[in-house]
């Protein structure tokens, strides 16, 4: 009996499969880390190692094989599964967009019909299609739909298919249909139009349903649709098998009908949002991790001098924390221990500050503008990390340099690189400089963006030519390609490009507002981080997208030629 690899021992970085092109695993997918996200020649996979204690090997590459000839453009690719001695994993496509889990969140009480139909046609038409030639998904969940472009894209076809038992920790278990509790679980087309159907009714009232899940828990009518469809769509729901639908493109047939019937609406009144279970996380920022002053007045009185303090006391000078910050030097640029320079890093005093849209001109989820302190300085990078920097960590640590469009490397800033390549970046800095580097919080990226002013952009509402790289901007890399750093005009604080270049990504969750937001410097953090902050506009980006306050959310495995980063260095205490 083959003694395969042990998944508890893999590990971020570690190169899997054959010596001459490997597999390098970036970051698992799953609790128990057989599931990973991987990268071979540029681009990214998903790997599912097999794990012996849950089925047999060769059911699992069986299975995988047979997989890895379904081709459908609303399922994500499957390739045939690796094999040796000592490494058995099954590869499929990494598949962008945003998970169904996270797009409801912008629906408490129901997507529209319109909405529904746009995600749910093509996954209708791609099951149909599919069960007719013997494939079964089996495990179909708020995780295994992405939503790219507004269309479904189910993920991980049959990659459950080999385990001897589902549970909990494989998949959402308010999906499980009830025959994989039996002792000898089987799948079927049928499972599939259960699942189908309970992530069809949770789009179309509301995921908070799937907490009951039962079918005479819902809603009476739906004011979207006529008494009988809703009627229909409730019973095709029931979990015994006799009522599961037999053609989910019927179902989907049925509701487009009510897009064009003029009956009269049902006047319901809509079921309770439950909070999503993300209750907010915020962890201290620590010593260092304040957002800067507006003006060194403002740092003198947030702290008296030191000889103030002692000549009111009356006693021996004791040296404050703030006398030791002033001391630092302004600007640091570290020794690497491989010989190299960790990114310039400019020197933020404490400070208080308004956040958000200050200006009334953003979007709702820059709101409400909110006071926030910044206690203690910290240490900012003047420059968008750059490809001289992030290859060299890219080559110390055996990972794939990123591409880079053909626009140039060296001191262009860094790009087609995920939040998780920015993160293991940051971590190889304080290992080789033996400091503290991290990303910034959305506090300090917006602070040191502000640079003291309250309009949309540091140097007014307006952008100029010299001050930004954007799409339409008034410079030469407007809408075509990423600028050298610092080719633009510095703020007040001697930090360049928080106005376009690339977007940035930053250490915090994604919140659809700061409704609970911290007040003093932290990481916000959730249970459930779908989505990481992106700031700071591109190079492809209109002017708006770049100002001060503008945030936005992305899947932190996506890459793209208009993101990149930039870090923040601690300071001791």
């Amino acid at each position: 009996m083959n003694q395969y690899y042990d998944v508890t021992k893999l590990s971020i970085g570690q190169q899997v499969g054959v010596e001459v092109d490997p597999y390098v695993l970036n970051y698992p997918l799953s609790d128990d880390k057989s599931v990973w996200v991987a990268d071979q020649g540029g681009q990214s996979f998903v790997l599912r190692f097999y794990r012996s204690d849950r089925g047999e090997v060769n059911q699992f590459l069986s299975i995988a094989r047979r997989h890895a000839k379904l081709n459908h453009p609303s399922i994500t690719r499957s390739y045939p599964p690796f094999y040796s001695n000592l490494w058995v994993f099954s590869i499929y496509a990494l598949c962008g967009g945003e998970r169904l889990f996270s797009y409801l969140g912008k629906y408490p009480d129901g997507a529209s019909l319109k909405v529904v139909l746009s995600i749910f046609d093509p996954i209708a038409k791609a099951l149909d299609q599919v069960h007719q030639h013997g494939y079964i998904h089996g495990h179909l969940d708020l995780s295994s739909v992405h939503v790219v472009n507004g269309a479904g894209v189910l993920t991980g076809f049959g990659t459950h298919s080999w385990l001897d038992k589902i549970t909990n920790q494989d998949m959402d278990g308010r999906f499980i249909p009830p025959e994989y509790s039996k002792r000898r679980p089987t799948m079927s087309v049928a499972s599939d139009n259960y699942m189908f159907m309970r992530l069809l009714v949770a789009t179309l009232v509301g995921e908070s349903w799937l907490d009951n899940g039962k079918v005479d828990a819902l809603p009476h009518h739906h004011e979207e649709l006529n008494q009988e469809t809703w009627k229909k769509i409730k019973q095709w729901a029931r979990p015994a098998e006799r009522h599961r639908p037999k053609s989910l493109i019927e179902v989907m047939r049925l509701l487009r009908a009510n897009l064009f019937t003029n009956s009269a609406k049902a006047t319901i009144e809509p079921p309770p949002p439950r909070p999503r279970a993300q209750s907010s996380k915020v962890i201290y920022a620590g010593v260092g991790m304040g957002v800067l002053a507006v003006s060194t007045i403002a740092a003198t009185l947030l702290w008296p001098s030191n000889s103030e303090s002692t000549a009111q006391a009356g006693k021996t000078p004791v040296v404050s924390n703030q006398s030791r910050f002033d001391a630092l030097p302004q600007m640091l640029e570290e020794d690497l221990k491989d010989g190299g320079k960790a990114p310039k890093v400019e020197k933020i005093a404490p400070a208080k500050f308004k956040m958000g849209d200050i200006n009334n001109s953003g979007d709702a989820n820059e709101s409400p503008v909110h006071e926030v302190d910044i206690p203690t300085g910290f240490y900012f990078s003047k420059n968008e990390v750059t490809f001289t920097q992030y290859d060299r960590f890219a080559k110390a640590t055996g990972r794939i340099a990123p591409p880079d469009n053909g626009w140039g490397r060296e001191n262009r800033p860094v790009i087609n690189v995920s939040w998780y390549d920015a993160k293991a970046y940051t971590a190889w800095l304080s290992e080789q400089t033996g400091a503290e580097y991290r990303l910034p919080t959305e506090i300090e990226w917006e602070y040191s963006a502000r640079a003291g002013s309250t309009t949309a952009y540091w140097y007014g509402n307006e952008v100029k030519p010299g001050y930004s790289v954007c799409d339409s901007c008034g410079s030469q890399w407007d809408g075509v390609s990423t600028a050298p750093v610092g080719s633009q005009a510095s703020n007040p604080l001697g930090i360049f490009d928080m106005h376009g270049n690339v977007a940035e990504w930053v250490e915090d969750c994604y919140h659809d507002n700061y409704q609970g937001a911290p007040t003093t410097n932290q990481v916000w953090l959730s249970d459930q981080c779908d989505g990481r902050v992106l700031r700071g506009g591109s190079w492809f980006d209109v002017p708006t997208v770049g100002r001060s306050s503008t945030r936005y959310r992305a899947e932190p495995t996506l890459r793209a030629s208009n993101w990149g980063f930039r870090v923040v260095r601690l300071v001791s205490p």
